[in-house]
């Protein structure tokens, strides 16, 4: 069962303000805001404090936490000794040591845990005093020991290539969430690519390469040891633009078209919708300005990659926070603001949080993460937006969102969409809304969708996509280098046509 999101404090309208106490009464909501704050988080984590996994400075692994911890879906095991925690993977007849170095050196590095009884919950990442509120906890209980027919990874990679093919369809069985949502039946799929690789027409690699592929789902992907990625690509909008593509002559690369289009795309913000008047900053992945007097302009990139990878993810959630702070205080005069995510691949969700917090001043449930388990949902966290410490904007806000928007972009979308201030506008959303669950299946490194992402009214958006409260074409073949920036115009024209109407 899925706890019931607690009903939030009301603050009472009983005293009343003036313009001349306007001071005193937004210091008044700051400490109500600060103080609800305070005690939501008290009422939620307020029984013991996180500690890390790994001390640093005794060099070994946190006592508490010596033994063997079993995940609560995701199908892990953490061995957690003197002086290391070690990740590994099981299925029904599987188990074996993971080689996951960026998890395991989480694990041995920053990430924390609060432990009740005998269940554990890990935060991977260090966000400091936000830790629990920008990521979502992983659960393990305690167990006597690894499972007797534990494998080492060495041991692993020598299993015959059949054998490697049934553990990843133990895999693919028990942890990807969404086979009936996508009409998949592994029995007959499974049987089909096992035959090839019985007959040796397709190598193990393709043959789990395949049946990726045949998921039509873009977090789902096997890639060998030098990189190479056999995942499902398409997407409506892509299609659309090879339509075009294949009506023109001039230019004779597909993939050289595609960056043509995206190349132009980002010049028309830069040049034509802010006038070359555009900020980017926080390593270019935000660019933001002024598209008239009434309203402000956020294009959002990415949320990965904020400054240079020997940056931690807080410094670079640090550093967004700076730049956060500097553009909702150029806007605070504005009547709207929009926020684009139309060229929006994802990143991660603390970025996407961190961002979102600029728009509200109350706590709000933003979603439920559940991950797969047992042919059911664990109910893993609340994921709930919390308000920046400063500078938000609570006018209207307008999100502009296309099929290209995904993964993290769409849980920004859902974050986004919880606010009474936010409007969705353009079309669906990719519908690639779960984490990407990483295996090892021999020297292959597998990922998987395992996790759905629910609303406050049981809705979640996996495959469908986040829909928009004003759909909008934005990507039109008659003009599909243009259509994106008249998409941004049109919905300027209903915002101005909104605040008129007030």
């Amino acid at each position: 069962m899925v706890a019931p999101m607690k009903k939030m404090p009301h603050f009472s309208t009983a005293i009343v303000f003036t313009k001349k106490n306007s001071v005193k009464r937004a210091l008044w909501l700051s400490v109500c805001i600060l103080f609800f704050y305070s005690c939501l988080n008290k009422e939620k984590y307020s029984d013991q404090q996180l500690e890390y996994t790994f001390l640093k400075e005794k060099n070994a692994v946190n006592s508490k936490l010596v033994g063997v911890w079993k995940s609560i879906g995701n199908g892990y095991y953490l061995e957690a000794k003197n002086d290391s925690i070690l990740l590994y993977s099981y299925t029904d007849h599987f188990c074996y040591k993971e080689k996951n170095t960026y998890l395991e050196g989480l694990l041995n590095a920053q990430s924390l845990f609060r432990l009740r009884q005998d269940t554990l919950a890990v935060y991977l990442t260090d966000f400091g005093a936000k830790t629990e509120i920008l990521q979502t906890k992983k659960d393990f209980v305690r167990v006597d020991s690894l499972p007797r027919n534990c494998l080492g990874f060495s041991e692993l990679v020598k299993l015959p290539s059949l054998e490697l093919f049934e553990l990843y369809r133990e895999t693919m069985q028990e942890n990807y969430a969404f086979d009936q949502r996508r009409n998949l039946h592994w029995q007959s799929l499974f049987d089909t690519y096992r035959d090839s690789l019985s007959s040796q027409e397709k190598s193990l690699f393709h043959s789990m390469g395949e049946i990726a592929i045949e998921t039509k789902d873009q977090h789902t992907k096997v890639i060998s040891e030098s990189g190479e990625a056999l995942q499902y690509r398409v997407t409506p909008s892509a299609t659309v633009l090879k339509e075009v593509f294949v009506k023109q002559s001039e230019i004779k690369d597909l993939n050289e078209y595609f960056n043509l289009f995206f190349e132009t795309n980002y010049k028309n913000i830069s040049d034509s919708l802010l006038q070359g008047k555009g900020k980017k900053v926080v390593n270019g992945k935000l660019e933001w300005g002024h598209l008239n007097e009434g309203i402000g302009y956020i294009n959002i990139h990415s949320f990965a990659n904020l400054l240079g990878s020997e940056f931690t993810r807080k410094q670079q959630l640090d550093s967004l926070a700076i730049q956060m702070e500097r553009i909702m205080g150029a806007f605070q005069d504005k009547d709207a603001i929009i926020v684009d995510i139309s060229f929006n691949f994802g990143g991660y969700d603390a970025t996407a949080l961190t961002i979102a917090g600029y728009f509200t001043d109350t706590p709000v449930l933003a979603y439920k993460s559940q991950v797969y388990y047992g042919n059911g949902f664990y109910h893993e966290d609340d994921v709930v937006l919390y308000p920046a410490d400063a500078m938000r904007f609570t006018k209207p806000v307008y999100v502009l969102m296309t099929d290209i928007s995904r993964s993290a972009a769409e849980s920004f979308a859902m974050m986004m969409g919880s606010l009474p201030n936010v409007k969705l506008v353009g079309s669906n959303t990719l519908g690639t809304l779960s984490g990407m669950l990483g295996k090892s299946i021999g020297n292959y490194y597998t990922t998987y969708s395992n996790q759905r992402l629910v609303d406050k009214d049981g809705q979640f958006y996996e495959v469908s996509g986040v829909v928009p409260d004003i759909k909008r074409t934005v990507f039109k073949k008659e003009d599909i280098f243009q259509s994106h920036i008249t998409a941004v115009r049109d919905l300027m024209r209903i915002i101005d046509k909104s605040e008129r109407s007030r």
